[in-house]
């Protein structure tokens, strides 16, 4: 089986968590594409090259909110203001390793953010995950 989607970012600065979560993918044969970042500003940097260079956008973005140089709030605040053309069509999960009602309660006031998920990420949350894309292509 092909993998559903084409290219993912994984913006997280846990090394142990990243590489859990990249053979988790691998075997749930969830991606074709991973692109690592260690913080947000490297993250919206990527995307907006991305954009410019009018190369493929991700999918997907796992977002991590705790983060040194620019954590996951800074960046949702930096997407949005970001000139990226498309990134309706982007998917932005939140991780957090929290279950803090305030902050889950932030994350509403982000129209980007598609799903919070609370750490380790698990086959059935990367399962939701692509029926919800797979529910939205055919709309």
């Amino acid at each position: 089986m092909n993998p559903f989607i084409k290219k993912i970012y994984f913006v997280d600065d846990d090394p142990i968590f990243v590489f859990i979560s990249k053979k988790l993918m691998k075997e749930e044969k969830f991606t074709e594409s991973i692109a690592e970042f260690e913080h947000g500003k490297q993250a919206i940097e990527a995307l907006i090259e991305c954009d410019q260079q009018n190369e493929l956008l991700p999918t997907v973005i796992f977002l991590d909110l705790s983060m040194p140089v620019m954590s996951g709030w800074e960046f949702l605040d930096s997407f949005q203001a970001a000139p990226i053309e498309n990134k309706e069509q982007i998917k932005i999960i939140v991780m957090s390793s929290s279950i803090n009602p305030l902050e889950i309660d932030m994350i509403k006031n982000y129209p980007v953010v598609h799903d919070y998920i609370v750490k380790p990420i698990t086959p059935a949350d990367l399962n939701k995950i692509k029926v919800c894309l797979v529910n939205e292509s055919q709309a």
